[in-house]
């Protein structure tokens, strides 16, 4: 077939077809369809201008950049016929000719370099050089500027694509067999990092769609809720973001959903894995076109190409089967299918009655259909049918897995293992002297009675079960040992021990009472382990706990649910023994370190003690103090404070409050808040936040006012402060990292001593890390803000994040950048707009990073004016933000780098004797260095503008070789055009599909 060419950049004609269908049409609907046609119409002129403008750009921009590329190379070349100059005259060579041809030299430098000219303005000046030092790291900080996040980490792209992944292979990669239980599986995920991919990240993904999706046991709703998540995305949410929207908060972002399924802690984990891996039946995923479809049509999400590849590469209608069915056999078992099945071959099964035996091996496996004895030794996978199977003897030699299991009696007399799911029922256990029985699994086991002795145990390692009161209990009794979470339902009598022998004590949950306004229990936790909750639906679940020697230790249990809302509810209680009483009791883990003015608690304020976190309701709090606290096991920790979004104006007095928490937001001002903090005379206020968050954050739309509060009795007592650290990208105070594209919050400081930091890139006052920040404005106060390593101002733009206009009228200022940006001003690759500085302001100190400014521009990012009239030391001003390279909607400044002869010092070199050769050899090499650094500084920009995405769906790049790849690409074309055309209604956008095939 002849290669089929389309060329992106060009308009294109929709052929019009007609068919006596269409044109059958009643007459009400022409007026909508040549409405629609008028818009699609108006739609792909549009779309076709902003291509062509986009296209003509990037042509541009690149010739400006290889215009100075060139202009380099050309220049180092000469540099380097100048270094070997200055060897010949070091080593003895004629000077004057030797001096002739350098200075020869000198003047070809300068010409090339002068010559370097786009749009009529020069890309390197005259004039003394920026100085080399720092400026590969500077060039490192403009690259990571420039470049948006990546969407999804790479163990979730990885996770897409991975293909032909059956439960058996999962398994393996595992470290497991069919034998396992799903407690054995979570314990298999316990701490394995998804980083690493396989297996472990295959299944994370599967289960974040499938609660995503609103079906947290349903493997098959994974690829549904993955969708989901990819949309959000595209709506301009962050990861974290859309994870916590979908899951309604059930995790609160990436990185928990990591800590909570890694840790096996993740709702309803036990029974997905049991669905997805142990039952035994093929499990089809959504069809991968739905996602695919839905990737094209996110025009706005600037998604990563490997993720569509890594997404194409997989399988359509991937299954993930339990292998070929097995071949029944009724009776005993068949020696020769038994002895295929032990070789690989296929599973067998024997057809027992109330029970069905599955395995590879079932030669060991006897049924006496007369007096009703199965006996089973090694590993085998029982099936109930919901008859009563009379006697059921394990002789061990493998895990047996019960499933739906009723047996009179159950006998042991040595050490057998047994995995339960399902419900099952075992009307007595019957143990020989010295005999043994572990229970496993994550299911439920109801047992009438347990017959043996001292010599005897019966150990519980996950799932629940109930053990009913014995009227004939053996004395002694025989020892149940709980290992692992266990919901255990026991007489009085019972004799209940750990691992280790120390006697358990019961909690009995009864969860109408303990989670009043609940519906429903979906999952319990008890020290950090999935809990059965089948207990929740009829008996009390029984929890046995350590009760401790001295000074109880504290039992954390974890209840996740709905309300009859359908709403997801979370309960933390913290459990301790009192020997008064002689039982457990709820106690306050972590009491509330916060006092709180105004409002009323549990209405306009609560306190969350699992996160320590006080969270303000509505406007009806005033005044906010502390937020140290010692936990009960006197253990320090830190709150953290919250405010609801969409509360409005709201002022508070900040009397002292200290917020130093390793994760997350120290102060999280919300969304669509107007905030007014006042800093109370003499008060201490300190807020230090978790890596990507900013000590004081505010979400979109979110307006901060800080100010002085009055002093009591007009006396000297000092103003408040407030001290605002963020980390890894966050602004001290301002926006996250990664933040939204939205520049409507702003920051107001009136009064206070307020000093800010912001590590990582993000800004000491302004933007985060790649999340934009509105204007800033000073009108008192003592102001000292640091934009440390990493890229961000001192006050101003993040590392590849702008800021809004910045005012300052008032107040004594301290601005520092170390990374390479402006003190106040522009962030590398985060420009700023218009700059004032006026009225009784006083810049005390304003030192940008080295090659920066103080104020204004630095050398990867640009500002607007910069208006000053007021006291400004010895601060430098810089307004000069280099040239604008433009591509769509994505701009990255080139910096005009002083490069000349006189810059590099070439013109004031001299070979007229050995001695000053050699210095000439050593400024020469300077030169190159510089020269080089540059060069790097062209490359990284180059592969910035080389990054930036089309406005047209692709389908790969390059020429389309065959009719399957044109067609896709006509689709996506399609899509397009329809999502882009406004004003439609959903069939209005169908008739747009139709119309444009």
């Amino acid at each position: 077939m002849s290669e089929l060419r389309i060329q992106r950049n060009r308009g294109f004609a929709v052929a019009r077809r007609q068919t006596a269908g269409r044109t059958e049409k009643t007459a009400g609907s022409q007026p909508v369809r040549e409405k629609t046609g008028l818009n699609v119409s108006e739609t792909l002129r549009q779309l076709l201008t902003r291509a062509g403008q986009a296209e003509q750009q990037i042509r541009e921009s690149r010739r400006t950049l290889q215009t100075g590329e060139s202009a380099l190379a050309a220049a180092g070349d000469s540099l380097g016929r100048m270094a070997e100059t200055a060897r010949q005259a070091a080593a003895g060579g004629d000077p004057d000719a030797l001096q002739t041809e350098f200075h020869r030299l000198v003047e070809e430098i300068d010409r090339i370099l002068s010559s370097a000219v786009s749009g009529g303005t020069r890309l390197f000046l005259d004039g003394e050089g920026d100085g080399a030092d720092g400026l590969l790291a500077a060039i490192a900080e403009a690259s990571s500027g420039g470049q948006p996040e990546k969407p999804l980490p790479d163990w979730l792209a990885e996770a897409l694509g991975q293909k032909d992944l059956t439960p058996e292979k999962i398994l393996s990669a595992l470290g497991l067999d069919q034998s396992a239980g799903a407690a054995d599986i979570l314990a298999a995920l316990m701490d394995r990092p998804l980083e690493n991919g396989g297996a472990a990240a295959y299944l994370a993904a599967l289960y974040l769609g499938s609660v995503i999706a609103g079906a947290p046991e349903d493997p098959a709703a994974a690829l549904e809720g993955l969708g989901q998540l990819l949309e959000k995305m595209g709506e301009g949410l962050s990861v974290d973001e859309a994870v916590e929207e979908l899951t309604h908060g059930t995790f609160t972002s990436l990185e928990d959903f990591q800590a909570q399924f890694t840790g096996g802690t993740a709702p309803g984990m036990e029974t997905f894995m049991t669905n997805l891996l142990l039952t035994g039946e093929t499990v089809t995923l959504m069809d991968l076109e739905v996602l695919l479809a839905l990737l094209s049509q996110m025009g706005r999400m600037d998604l990563d190409m490997a993720l569509l590849s890594l997404l194409d590469q997989l399988e359509l209608h991937q299954t993930l089967g339990a292998g070929p069915e097995p071949e029944p056999m009724n009776g005993r078992s068949n020696p020769a299918a038994a002895g295929e099945a032990a070789g690989g071959g296929k599973t067998a099964v024997l057809d027992c009655g109330p029970v069905r035996v599955l395995g590879r091996d079932l030669s060991a496996v006897s049924w006496d259909e007369g007096t009703g004895v199965l006996t089973v030794k090694g590993t085998a996978v029982l099936l109930g049918t919901g008859e009563e199977l009379p006697v059921l003897r394990l002789a061990g030699g493998g895990t047996v897995t019960l499933q739906n299991v009723r047996a009179a009696v159950l006998h042991t007399d040595g050490q057998s293992q047994a995995a339960v799911f399902g419900r099952n029922v075992l009307g007595e256990i019957r143990m020989g002297p010295g005999a043994g029985l572990t229970l496993e699994g994550g299911g439920f086991v109801r047992i009438g009675g347990l017959r043996g002795g001292a010599s005897n145990t019966l150990r519980l390692t996950g799932g629940g079960a109930v053990l009913a009161e014995d009227p004939e209990k053996e004395t002694p009794p025989v020892r149940v040992i709980l290992e692992g979470p266990v919901s255990l339902a026991a007489g009085s009598g019972a004799v209940v021990s750990g691992p280790k022998g120390a006697a358990l004590k019961p909690f009995d949950v009864i969860w109408k009472t303990l989670l009043p306004g609940w519906a429903a229990v979906t999952s319990m936790e008890a020290g950090g382990r999935q809990v059965k909750t089948a207990l929740l639906n009829g008996d009390p679940a029984r929890l046995w706990l350590d009760r401790g020697d001295r000074g109880a230790p504290v039992h954390v249990l974890v209840l996740r649910g709905r309300d009859a809302n359908g709403q997801p509810k979370t309960r933390y209680a913290y459990l301790h023994w009192n020997q008064h009483t002689g039982c457990f009791e709820e106690c306050s883990m972590y009491p509330n370190p916060f006092a709180v003015t105004g409002g009323e608690a549990g209405r306009d304020w609560t306190y969350e003690e699992h996160t320590h976190t006080l969270c303000i309701r509505s406007s009806r709090v005033t005044g906010i103090s502390g937020g140290r606290g010692t936990d009960s096991n006197q253990t320090p920790f830190s709150g953290r404070i919250a405010l609801d979004d969409g509360i409005g104006t709201l002022a508070l007095a900040l009397g002292g409050v200290v917020c130093r928490v390793s994760q997350g937001r120290a102060f999280s001002l919300g969304r669509g808040n107007d905030v007014t903090l006042t800093l109370e005379s003499g008060s201490r206020n300190l807020f230090e936040s978790g890596e990507g968050c900013a000590g004081l954050s505010l979400g979109e739309g979110t307006s901060l006012r800080i100010d002085r509060g009055e002093s009591a009795g007009g006396g000297r007592t000092p103003e408040g402060s407030l001290t605002a650290i963020g980390r890894g990208g966050g602004a001290g105070i301002g926006r996250d990292s990664g933040g939204s594209r939205d520049q409507t919050s702003r920051i107001l400081i009136r009064g206070g001593a307020v000093t800010a930091a912001g590590h990582g890139g993000g800004a000491g006052i302004g933007a985060g890390k790649n999340g934009t920040m509105g204007p800033v404005t000073i009108l008192g106060g003592t102001v000292e803000s640091t934009g440390e390593k990493g890229g961000g101002a001192g006050i101003g733009g993040g590392l590849g994040a702008a800021v809004g206009s910045i005012s300052i009228q008032g107040g004594k200022i301290t601005a520092m950048a170390a990374g390479h940006a402006a003190a106040i001003g522009a962030g590398v690759q985060g420009a700023c707009g218009d700059i004032r500085i006026a009225g009784t302001a006083r810049i005390v100190k304003a030192l940008g990073g080295d090659p920066g400014a103080d104020i204004g521009a630095c050398l990867f990012g640009g500002c607007g004016t910069v208006q000053v009239s007021a006291d400004i030391g010895n601060a430098r001003l810089r307004t000069r933000s280099g040239i604008s390279l433009k591509a769509g909607e994505h701009t990255v400044t080139l910096p005009q780098f002083r490069l000349s002869a006189a810059a590099l010092g070439l013109d004031r070199l001299s070979l007229a004797t050995r001695e000053e050769a050699r210095a000439a050899q050593a400024a020469i090499d300077a030169g190159r260095r510089w020269v080089a650094g540059v060069q790097s500084a062209y490359g990284a920009l180059y592969g910035q503008l080389g990054g930036s995405g089309s406005l047209w769906p692709s389908a790969g790049g390059g020429l389309l070789r065959n009719t399957v790849d044109a067609g896709a690409l006509l689709r996506e074309l399609r899509e397009a055009i329809a999502l882009q055309t406004p004003g439609l209604t959903g069939g209005e956008r169908e008739q747009v599909r139709q119309l444009l095939r």
